[in-house]
């Protein structure tokens, strides 16, 4: 049964009154109704159940002792479906042990029979009261930490472009044409996707293929883009970029996940690259990864010494190289990766930060 609140504009809440006695419902109903809440009736816990996922109260009022379904167990499922959701407990037959448990569940009143009016008007205006703070709180708290991931995607945001063009200007020092750094990590993050590595290690992979030659900002340019074979001094000068850009790395919190692809990019699987020699799974999964795409796209790409060479003398590079310089899983999961297509960015520079902050690259 349902008593609509009076129609003088007043605010009211949702208060179920539950109790198997017919006319004691009729009692509160009337006195709640006074205080221009809208009220609904149940003669048992089980009904009450039955009436709260469609009507949503604000407050339950309950007997104690009831057939079917008592007022405790009511108190304990209807909070474990709404944990705001008020409680009064209303009982003449209760024990102090009943209390306990009733307290322990969080009601919001323990009141015995005979009630007084004004007490059980005062304990439904405090469970509403609660409800709302509660309520509000909550919404408070998520929209505190909605601003916060926003303003850390905006910071994300901010540094991927910084990022980018850092990586750019470094691209601008080097004899590559075309893209290369966002070439490599496209490829990359297609390949990691390929081996199913966390978001965490895409994560890294992205700031490192973006940032694997950074180091070769202190690399003389007569070194750098020399138009023929490097001699053995200027080899080894050339193959401490992967050092100097892990010292780079290593001075920000954010970019320092990323030193150990950066460090080991020109590592070998046969335990014959450098700087360290390590092999097979001693070298970092996003460093074996970056050490095929790179090689990929050095191949196909011209150079100051060399013209570029066809994408098929590439992959037959990398599958002649699987198992001696690459890791043969990640050459396997660049040929996959290569079949089903490389992606390309849905943005021209904001696609990376996809893997930085979810949803961004809809933003940009």
């Amino acid at each position: 049964m349902t008593s609509n609140p009076p129609p003088d504009g007043r605010p009211y809440s949702r208060v179920l009154v539950v109790d198997d006695d017919a006319s004691v419902r009729t009692v509160l109903r009337l006195a709640l109704h006074r205080d221009g809440h809208d009220i609904r009736e149940a003669a048992n816990g089980r009904e009450a159940l039955e009436l709260l996922p469609g009507w949503a109260p604000d407050v339950v009022v309950s007997d104690l002792l009831m057939p079917q379904m008592d007022g405790i167990e009511l108190l304990r499922q209807a909070r474990a479906t709404d944990d705001t959701l008020g409680f009064v407990v209303l009982t003449g037959v209760g024990t102090t042990a009943q209390a306990i448990q009733a307290l322990r569940l969080e009601a919001d009143d323990y009141l015995l029979k005979p009630f007084d009016v004004e007490e059980l008007s005062i304990s439904v205006k405090r469970a509403i009261e609660r409800r709302a703070l509660v309520r509000q709180n909550r919404y408070y708290q998520q929209c505190l930490e909605m601003r916060v991931a926003q303003l850390g995607q905006q910071l994300e945001r901010l540094t991927a472009e910084a990022l980018i063009s850092l990586a750019g200007a470094v691209e601008a020092r080097d004899g590559y044409t075309g893209a290369h750094l966002e070439r490599v990590t496209r490829y990359s993050q297609a390949v990691g996707a390929e081996l199913q590595l966390d978001r965490d290690k895409l994560r890294t992979l992205w700031i490192g293929s973006l940032l694997h030659d950074i180091g070769k900002i202190s690399i003389p340019d007569r070194i750098l883009n020399k138009p023929s074979a490097l001699s053995t001094e200027e080899l080894e000068v050339m193959r401490e970029h992967p050092r100097l850009g892990a010292a780079i790395l290593e001075q920000s919190s954010f970019l320092s996940p990323a030193v150990p692809a950066v460090l080991h990019h020109h590592e070998r699987w046969d335990g014959g690259g450098y700087p360290f020699g390590l092999q097979r799974g001693e070298i970092p999964i996003e460093a074996r990864v970056l050490a095929v795409t790179d090689a990929y796209d050095a191949i196909v790409t011209d150079r100051a010494y060399r013209a570029r060479r066809s994408e098929d003398t590439a992959m037959d590079e990398l599958r002649r190289c699987a198992g001696s310089q690459f890791d043969p899983e990640v050459v396997e999961a660049f040929i996959q990766a290569r079949e089903r297509g490389f992606p390309e960015p849905v943005a021209p520079r904001f696609w990376h930060t996809d893997l930085l902050a979810p949803g961004l690259v809809a933003a940009a």
